[in-house]
């Protein structure tokens, strides 16, 4: 996100009531955006359904199809999204352009290969209708690209652009589903498959004829040039997958147990649980907003700052009193994001017991809600302190946190499934509660000793990494592949 900075300054600059209202609405839309329309889609088609009398059954179906394809795209693409995003770095900060649109098309193409496996795997033997397994595949493929794309719109500082692919994407699915709906040609969750599919399929198109009108069409760029990357950042990887493997897989476990719902032989969920979990996650955007602001436009200019000091000639003095600034600043606008959210969780504490009581929760339900409101807050500070990890490449620090937000979730879940649906949500509870206070120990530890691990932690000659995937790589390409890392600004 930090190309979003710039754009931040320049309306905080303005000093007035009025531009900072414009730099928080501007943060808001980037960061929340994509999710809130998105979620709006759905929720219109279900409305549609309302609308024409859609039988349950229908309903069922192409909800379980589209919360199937949301949850195991992000599982499969988050770990490769995170690596692809630290490859665009460096080929932009070396101006390196040519493997850029290549790399697109290669990392999507592994994940429609690996996205093509698990589908088949998964609907081998299940008894959908076959059109609706395609039209699930098609959408669930779209969202692979999807993630994979924004990346890049992301890294351009393109945010305007991504909003607005998003809102037309959205659009077209609507409209075309209410169209389809009153026509009634397909099934009612065929059409609202299908008119997703087209959405989301000129979303994707966008997204590439941007990609690639902005670094060219993919001539002479190597496709897989980023593979070695994933063999020199592969604890990015473990913790990216970890963490959302950590957040899906109470939902996943508790889908097993006495509240999970089978429709059609095919798709597993549990409604009251899910339910539940989409509105505590709802309360935890505004952390995701304050976060953005205060990180673009206080802590990355003492960020800047320190390592500018150390790698431009700066005295001792110098590094040592950017360091002192740095620290500061980090911990008071962490502090400062996490009290602002826990005001909006008091706040969705409050309403939220007497909102989802009116919308027909059971009582279990709504005190499931208290807890899994903190469980989301726990969630986006750990997510908060991973990306703090993350910008000073602390990434032994990184891949702990998701190996115990994952092997926590997993531990716990397993548990409140033996305990019975009283103890649904404290699992998930526990788990990020553990995996977050590794986090905040981690960032302190890491702090404390900034220069060592800034100075003495690096090595003393630099070596690529020699994995299996810089061999395939060297395999394809030989001694034209370059090394970004060594690589000077053209």
């Amino acid at each position: 996100m930090a190309g979003v900075g710039f754009e931040l300054k320049r309306l905080f600059r303005a000093r007035t009531a009025t531009g900072h209202l414009k730099a928080y609405s501007y943060s808001a839309i980037v960061t929340t955006g994509p999710f809130a329309l998105l979620t709006s889609m759905v929720l219109l088609i279900q409305t549609l359904f309302q609308l024409h009398g859609t039988a349950q059954a229908e309903s069922a179906v192409y909800l379980g199809a589209v919360v199937y394809s949301f949850v195991f795209s992000q599982l499969l693409s988050c770990g490769f999204t995170i690596v692809l995003t630290r490859y665009l770095a460096d080929c932009i900060t070396v101006q390196h352009y040519r493997d850029v649109t290549p790399s697109l098309f290669g990392m999507s193409a592994i994940l429609l290969v690996l996205g093509a496996a698990a589908s088949a795997l998964f609907f081998w033997d299940k008894p959908l209708a076959f059109e609706l397994k395609l039209l699930s595949y098609l959408f669930f493929s779209e969202l692979l690209l999807v993630w994979t794309a924004s990346v890049y719109l992301t890294a351009v500082k393109r945010f305007k652009y991504l909003i607005l692919g998003y809102l037309a994407g959205v659009l077209l699915s609507v409209a075309l589903a209410a169209l389809l709906l009153e026509l009634a040609w397909l099934s009612p969750a065929a059409a609202a498959l299908f008119a997703m599919d087209v959405g989301m399929g000129a979303l994707v198109l966008f997204f590439f004829l941007y990609v690639t009108s902005r670094f060219g069409l993919p001539k002479d760029g190597m496709i897989f040039a980023f593979l070695p990357y994933l063999g020199r950042h592969g604890r990015l990887f473990i913790g990216a997958f970890g963490y959302t493997l950590g957040l899906f897989l109470p939902n996943i476990l508790i889908w097993q147990g006495s509240w999970g719902v089978l429709i059609e032989d095919t798709f597993l969920y549990a409604p009251r649980y899910d339910v539940v979990v989409f509105y505590a996650l709802l309360s935890i955007l505004p952390l995701t907003t304050m976060f953005v602001v205060k990180v673009e436009t206080h802590f990355y200019e003492r960020y800047a700052q320190y390592f500018t000091s150390i790698t431009h000639g700066g005295n001792l003095q110098m590094i040592e009193d950017a360091r002192k600034d740095l620290l500061y600043v980090m911990w008071f606008e962490l502090r400062q994001a996490f009290e602002f959210q826990f005001v909006f969780t008091l706040v969705f504490l409050a309403f939220g017991n007497y909102v989802l009581s009116f919308a027909g929760l059971d009582y279990n339900s709504v005190n499931m809600f208290n807890v899994m409101l903190f469980a989301a807050f726990f969630a986006g500070a750990l997510q908060v302190l991973m990306i703090m990890l993350e910008y000073f490449d602390f990434q032994s620090g990184v891949w702990r946190i998701g190996a115990i937000a994952a092997l926590g979730n997993l531990a716990l879940g397993l548990l409140s499934l033996y305990l019975g649906e009283k103890s649904y949500g404290f699992g998930f509870f526990l788990a990020t509660t553990l995996a977050l206070a590794y986090g905040i120990w981690a960032l302190m530890r890491f702090a404390k000793g900034i220069n060592y691990y800034v100075f003495c932690a690096q090595p003393v000659f630099y070596r690529a990494d020699a994995g299996i995937f810089q061999k395939i790589a060297y395999w394809l390409y030989g001694e034209e592949l370059p090394d970004l890392e060594r690589m000077e600004k053209a």
